[in-house]
């Protein structure tokens, strides 16, 4: 795994990389099963305190994202997110909902924007 840490963002880095791990299974480069670096081997790569890699890893093992098995390490869950669907729902729309916002503030043509969403979505193999 190669994450890379931006420093200047917005996003904790902890998010930053659960949004990695989650993008990486979106692009189907990580698969159900697959192991990842155990938390001192990636917060050494990252050169980052361990916690945050812990962090982290917690947050997408309580999503259902990954699966922890003790003594061998964190691996991508083979069930999937546990999240209902009115759960996924809600997720979603906040997301697009400030999508949205960022695009109506920065005053972008509604057809720009429903051509980048579904060039976007294209990325992911979703067909809308």
């Amino acid at each position: 795994m190669q994450i890379i840490i931006d420093p200047h963002s917005d996003r904790p880095v902890y998010q930053q990389i659960i949004d990695y791990i989650k993008r990486e299974i979106a692009l189907k480069r990580l698969f159900a099963g697959d192991k990842l670096p155990t938390v001192r081997q990636l917060a050494q790569h990252l050169v980052i305190n361990p916690n945050t890699i812990a962090k982290a890893y917690k947050y997408l093992e309580q999503e259902g994202i990954l699966s922890t098995r003790p003594g061998a390490g964190a691996f991508v869950s083979e069930e999937g997110s546990r999240f209902s669907s009115p759960a996924k729902k809600k997720i979603v729309c906040e997301l697009l909902d400030r999508a949205a916002v960022e695009a109506v503030t920065l005053q972008v043509d509604p057809d720009n924007f429903r051509q980048w969403f579904e060039s976007t979505a294209k990325l992911y193999d979703m067909d809308i």
